[in-house]
This record gives structure tokens, sequence and C-alpha cells, in this order.
């Protein structure tokens, strides 16, 4: 079998090298989820992260990439922290009066004395007019809030500490309904930290 390697490899090259461009170009697999990109968009996933709705499937084995059941645990101590500001549109970039684009947007605050890091998230788009939900569950690495302080968790584009990849192709972008926003926190050892909000009619705004 070993021996045939290369030969197959060799073929595959010539195959992909004899296609149209367009032909490549439908073919590509950016996250090597096995669902090529430009299929991503129809499907609601993202052609970025192989596993979108992060259960642990990547996006070509999973039954429904886009809703991913709530695993958190619903046991702990009561959390030393809150979730003391959730936006989803009108957002305005932290320490100015600058306009941002339209995106999942939430502040924490630690009422403890030491810092605090190792969250996960759960967070649901639900359509109001459809009744589609989409369901995403992080881990997010990175992410801590000062002893005392606030820090903002910013689902985007995720180039900056702090803000974590948004699925382009979800409901919250796609859909002109409004919606309804949930959010589940959680720190290990101590009871998830919730939230709701609602979207106005309209896809996600970009900033003036």
């Amino acid at each position: 079998m070993t021996a045939k390697t290369p030969t197959l490899m060799a073929s595959l090259l010539v195959l992909s090298l004899a296609m149209p461009f367009a032909a490549q170009a439908a073919a590509t697999d950016t996250d090597g989820d096995g669902v090529p990109d430009a299929a991503e968009a129809a499907l609601g996933t993202d052609p970025l992260v192989a596993d979108t709705d992060g259960d642990g499937a990547n996006d070509l084995k999973d039954t429904n990439a886009t809703f991913a059941p709530n695993p958190i645990d619903m046991t702990g101590a009561p959390a030393p922290f809150t979730i003391s500001e959730l936006l989803v549109e009108n957002n305005v970039e932290p320490g100015t009066s600058k306009a941002t684009s339209d995106h999942l947007e939430i502040a924490v605050k630690n009422s403890g004395t030491t810092p605090l890091t190792g969250f996960s998230i759960y967070y649901t788009f639900t359509d109001k007019d459809t009744g589609k939900v989409d369901s995403v569950f992080r881990k997010l690495d990175g992410f801590s809030v000062p002893a005392g302080g606030e820090a903002r968790i910013q689902f985007d584009d995720g180039t900056v500490a702090g803000h974590f990849r948004a699925n382009p192709n979800s409901i919250y972008i796609t859909s002109q309904a409004a919606k309804v926003v949930d959010v589940m926190l959680k720190l290990d050892g101590f009871a998830p930290v919730s939230a709701q909000v609602n979207k106005d009619k309209g896809g996600a705004e970009k900033a003036d």
C-alpha cells in the first residue's frame, strides 16, 4: 500500500492542475473540515472554523453544524462575576464614543480579589420569524478579568486580544428578522451566569 502512495499523490496533483480555475476555487476547503468554502455560506457554517458550533464534531460529520447542545454544567458555588452589559447592536468602542459594527459583546465584572481566567461560553441566536436557532460553545482561551475589574468579550473577526471569531454565515448576520440572543458564561467550580438581549429587525449593521 505504501508503495502506491506516491503514485496516488501524483495523480491527485495532476488532476488538481488540470481542473479549471473556477472548479479549483469551488473545491477550496480552507478549514479542512471536508466542506468546500463555496458550500459553507449555503450551510450557514464558518469557512475558517472546522467545528462551527464547537460541539466537538467537524462540520462535515455534524448532523446540525450550526447548533450545539448546551454542555455547560449548571452546578457550582455562586459566581464571583456578573455579566454587567450585553450588546448585540449599537456597539461603541470601549473608552471612546466611536461606533463599531454590530456584534456580540459581553462585559464581565469581577467582584472578587483575584483575577479570573478559564471561562467558557454558550450563546444562541433565535430567529423570531422562523424559530431557527444557531448556538455555539467556545472556551475563551486567553480571556481574563482583573480582580475587582471588568473586561469585555467580543465576537467579531477575532484579530485582537479579547476578540473571538464570529461565524460570518450565522443567522445573526444573514437573517433580517428580529432575534433573541442568550448568553451563558461559565467558570469551573462556579454556577454559570446568564443574560438575554433582543436584537431589532435588520442584519448586523456596519459602523457609521
